[in-house]
């Protein structure tokens, strides 16, 4: 073996083909782009939505500062707040406050100078998906619960088809294949 064969391989340089990659700024975009009309459509009124936008934008600037999570709190806590939580814009926020969640998570870990690619986001997006789906149908059965329909039955047959949905995909997700 000659000695240029013994050389161990060089460190990949920055500007190495990675495909189709994005800035990483564009995770800070999307941040804003789901905390502001989040803010200003489920805060209820008095200082809460601005109180949440001032809350984005140092999340975007410093999310080494964590806000994005007190966001989030003020977000989950301020709905709270008003009469009759139990609504369907309450299942809008359960899905854009874990989606803010997950944002904030990768806007730590990455620069905005960084580049991205796209596919290194699809675990992460699966794990959205996969918690979203109990969760909604926990919500929808609170909904039912809360506002009975016209006819009962109706209601209790929804929620039992919903929470075998959510069994069937926990078995499914769950159990590992056999080799």
């Amino acid at each position: 073996m000659s000695a240029a064969e013994q050389r161990p391989h060089p460190v990949e340089r920055p500007d190495a083909d990675l495909g189709r990659t994005i800035p990483a700024w564009s995770l800070r975009i999307a941040f804003a782009a789901v905390a502001v009309p989040l803010a200003w459509t489920t805060a209820p009124s008095g200082p809460w939505p601005a109180l949440a936008v001032l809350l984005t934008a140092v999340a975007v600037a410093v999310p080494r500062w964590r806000v994005a999570w007190v966001l989030i709190a003020v977000l989950a806590f301020s709905t709270l707040l008003e009469p009759g939580t139990v609504t369907p814009r309450l299942l809008a926020l359960i899905a854009a406050v874990q989606l803010l969640h997950v944002l904030a998570a990768w806007m730590l870990v990455l620069p905005p100078s960084a580049r991205l690619q796209p596919a290194v986001l699809l675990p992460s997006l699966r794990r959205f998906v996969v918690i979203q789906l109990p969760v909604q149908a926990g919500a929808v059965v609170l909904l039912l619960v809360a506002r009975p329909a016209a006819a009962p039955w109706l209601a209790m047959v929804s929620g039992a088809a919903i929470v075998g949905l959510v069994v069937l995909l926990a078995a499914m997700l769950l159990t590992r294949p056999r080799a």
